[in-house]
């Protein structure tokens, strides 16, 4: 279907000029927009680890960022691990005010006491040269997962799964940090889905999360991250996540007619204030909740 005269200018002022690339933009595929995760620079390394260190059963640690971008991907990566029953693993976000962004000397000295193996990062990591030569010396693996823009010098960490490293060859450079995450998830399924006994296409389900955190970070709707926040909000939209829902209805929201606007103006703020108010974990934990009461309470 061909965009109206007024749409089709729109979309020109946009330098979306051809039939093909308007019919593109008005209509997300999946199969057509959503690149081979493998094409990520250290994708292959990064699964590999991860499925190792569930094999040996070794502590993981999912450290996310405080905003509405790092908490729905530790989110992503929490029910991977749920998906396929690994329970050896927990999720670190630090304080906004006392710890800042990013990994911090103190919280890896924590991990190195509890025995932890494994970190995997979620929209942070590629600065923290320091932070993650501290922990890969003393034992731990820092699986970073990011879409920030790296410095002269990156980390030396286990793996550096980021789009706009150095030489990376995947098409979307533009990914936010959740969705860096969706597809390590991605990735990961793909190489081991038949082990697990995962179902093909389950990973759909949490484009919800990947979604959320595309249009709330604001990175170009165009291309993959447009298929992601177009499926994202149909899977919203019929999300079972006990959290969003209490939280939808009391802003008085119906699930089934979500809009972008009220994800972007109504709850990303919300959860955003989690990490200003009080602890992001108290945001984490409402969207990663499963039992009603809880999730009414949160």
């Amino acid at each position: 279907m061909q965009p109206s005269e007024l749409s089709a200018l729109l979309l020109a002022n946009r330098g979306i000029s051809t039939p093909d690339d308007q019919d593109a933009f008005l209509h997300p595929s999946y199969e057509r927009d959503i690149h081979d995760p493998f094409l990520m620079p250290d994708m292959e390394r990064a699964v590999v680890r991860i499925f190792e260190a569930i094999e040996a059963k070794e502590k993981i640690v999912i450290y996310a960022d405080y905003d509405c971008d790092g908490i729905p991907g530790a989110v992503v990566l929490h029910d991977l691990f749920k998906k396929i029953g690994y329970e050896n693993f927990t999720v670190y976000i630090p304080d906004r005010h006392d710890e800042g962004y990013g990994l911090n000397h103190d919280s890896i000295t924590r991990f190195i006491d509890d025995g932890v193996a494994l970190v995997i990062t979620v929209d942070l990591g590629t600065t923290d040269v320091a932070e993650v030569a501290f922990a890969e010396s003393n034992g731990i693996n820092i699986v970073i997962t990011d879409h920030h823009i790296p410095p002269p010098i990156v980390p030396r960490a286990f793996a550096l799964v980021n789009p706009k490293v150095e030489g990376s060859k995947y098409p979307n450079p533009m990914l936010c940090g959740a969705g860096v995450a969706w597809k390590v998830a991605q990735a990961f399924l793909e190489k081991y889905r038949e082990y697990f006994k995962v179902p093909v296409g389950w990973e759909k389900w949490l484009l919800d999360m990947a979604g959320l955190a595309t249009l709330s970070d604001m990175v170009p709707l165009r291309g993959e991250n447009r298929a992601i926040a177009s499926y994202g909000m149909q899977v919203l939209r019929k999300s079972p996540r006990p959290g969003l829902q209490k939280l939808l209805s009391n802003m008085k929201i119906d699930q089934r007619h979500l809009s972008t606007e009220d994800l972007t103006f109504m709850i990303a703020p919300r959860l955003n204030a989690a990490s200003r108010m009080d602890s992001p974990m108290r945001a984490f934990e409402l969207l990663a909740e499963n039992d009603a009461v809880r999730a009414g309470a949160l």
